[in-house]
């Protein structure tokens, strides 16, 4: 839909471009310039007329293929023993953003879960305090959530789970080395 809805803008815009170059150009050649293209206008008048229309329909698409639908639930879905189990995506989502608790050194976590053909992705946004071991504590991220994916929510196939760290939260209270107050700083 972006990129159909890039599409009519683009036409739109070259549109708009090339009429407002042929006012422009006919208004520096003088008045029989204006008069040659009314004369050309009213010889062609269903021309005029379906490009008219066009040209209307192109910024009603345009208007329209702005407007998102709404996101429609996902869930995951799985077979266990003969009946089937549908659990939101968000849902799953909110349960694996709960293991922030269990590390002391992450301030926020926000995962992003991915499923295709049975099998899921898993993005994990995080804020980490200063003064944690950043490889480590992404390590034992990546196995938590894998381990809670497989056992509590049932999902046997996660291909694969990023830890991007968003920012590094200074504590306000320590001093770092150089003497200064440590910050926030972005990843």
């Amino acid at each position: 839909m972006k990129t159909f809805h890039f599409l009519i803008g683009l036409i739109l815009g070259v549109a708009i471009l090339a009429g407002v170059f042929f006012v422009v150009s006919t208004a520096f050649q003088g008045d029989a310039a204006w008069a040659a293209s009314l004369e050309m206008a009213k010889s062609h008048k269903m021309y005029a007329v379906f490009g008219g229309l066009a040209l209307v329909l192109l910024v009603l698409l345009f208007a329209l293929t702005s407007f998102r639908l709404p996101e429609k639930s996902q869930y995951i879905a799985y077979d266990i023993e003969g009946s089937s189990v549908s659990i939101s995506l968000r849902a799953v989502q909110d349960f694996v953003a709960r293991l922030s608790g269990e590390f002391a050194a992450v301030q926020e976590l926000k995962p992003v879960i991915r499923v295709h053909n049975g099998s899921a992705d898993v993005q994990l946004d995080v804020k980490i305090r200063a003064g944690a071991q950043i490889p480590e504590l992404c390590r034992m991220l990546q196995d938590r959530a894998r381990a809670t994916l497989r056992e509590k929510v049932g999902l046997s196939d996660v291909r694969e789970v990023r830890v991007r760290v968003q920012e590094i939260v200074g504590a306000a209270s320590s001093e770092t080395l150089a003497g200064e107050k440590s910050d926030t700083f972005m990843a």
